[in-house]
């Protein structure tokens, strides 16, 4: 691991930033960690701009595992754009919160940078998430600025206990939100690995989430789309898990589905849209529409993604959970959604 320049004070100051314990000062360029990503193509018959049905390819980087500040850049589980700071964000099934700075070339997706890297806390000891409670899934932004005044307030989906968090940027937990009555009983769940895999904010409805797969009383072949005041929409889903959301205003959502195996290693994602209104019944499905399909046995060269975020206009973060296998990588896939 090597840094793209040695920062004023030395190694230790430059931990302290990462590590969120020290403020830089006013006039202070941020300390930017070089993470050793490498561009990689995502197949060998798709150059930069190529299309997949509505995926229009701009780039993709393999990031190696490290450890800043004992947090490892790895089983990376969502992110979420903030465009006031050019920040990424990106969580981890360990706990971890990551700010990354994507680098660009001609609209190209060339680099990442690394500008924070911090353990989420428990909301009442502030004593960072272990174990089971730190398997951070779901991410968004909410507010561009919070109450504290300290940037951009997340929220955080979990799986193993079911809830979703409000945080800071610096990885202190600011409250919990309420779940609707079936996705507060962790025992209304297959399992406690396939539970809020996902997250994001409407606008008009406020704060949505899904199951990774459908709660048992369910019926076959749907899942359900929460809206955490309370009202919800029938969504069909085969074989795929659900494994993020990103919500783009009005009432529309995409939902990135994955089918993943470890053990045959097959590895597909799928793009879908749907659209929010408030005269759907809630026992009639939404209406889906497939952007694109991704399949590693085409030739693709597609790991676990388990994340989205909205970048500008119509381009999109892809990013995926390695698992901490070292026959997985972690990817970070930029992409434009073209439709004619």
């Amino acid at each position: 691991m090597r840094r793209s320049f040695d920062p004023p004070g030395g190694a230790w100051a430059f931990a302290l930033l990462l590590a969120g314990l020290l403020t830089p000062p006013a006039h202070a360029a941020e300390a930017l960690l070089a993470v050793n990503a490498k561009p990689v193509p995502l197949a060998d018959n798709l150059a930069i701009g190529g299309r997949v049905g509505a995926f229009r390819f701009l780039g993709m980087l393999v990031i190696p595992s490290v450890v800043i500040n004992g947090v490892r850049l790895s089983q990376l589980s969502d992110i979420a754009w903030d465009d006031d700071s050019s920040t990424l964000y990106a969580v981890s099934d360990k706990g971890g919160l990551f700010h990354l700075r994507p680098v660009f070339r001609d609209g190209v997706l060339v680099d990442v940078k690394l500008s924070r890297a911090v353990p989420l806390r428990e909301l009442k000891t502030d004593q960072p998430l272990r174990h089971k409670r730190a398997d951070a899934e779901g991410l968004t932004i909410t507010r561009r600025n919070n109450a504290r005044g300290s940037g951009p307030e997340l929220l955080i989906s979990f799986e193993r206990f079911p809830r979703i968090m409000r945080y800071r940027p610096d990885g202190y937990a600011i409250g919990e939100l309420a779940l609707p009555t079936p996705l507060a009983d962790a025992s209304a769940y297959v399992d406690e690995n396939r539970m809020l895999e996902s997250v994001c904010y409407d606008p008009r409805y406020g704060v949505l989430t899904m199951p990774e797969l459908a709660l048992k009383n369910e019926a076959p072949g749907y899942n359900r789309l929460y809206s955490l005041t309370g009202k919800s929409w029938r969504y069909p889903q085969d074989q795929n898990r659900v494994v993020a959301l990103a919500c783009l205003g009005n009432g529309e959502v995409l939902v990135l589905e994955n089918d993943f195996g470890i053990h045959f290693w097959r590895s597909q994602i799928s793009l879908k849209r749907t659209r929010l209104t408030d005269s759907t019944p809630a026992d009639m499905p939404l209406q889906i529409q497939t952007l694109f399909t991704l399949d590693a046995g085409e030739g693709y060269q597609i790991d676990n993604f388990e994340g989205i975020a909205h970048h500008r206009g119509k381009r999109f973060f892809l990013v995926s959970d390695n698992n901490d296998l070292f026959l997985q990588q972690t990817l970070l896939l930029y992409f434009e959604l073209v439709e004619e």
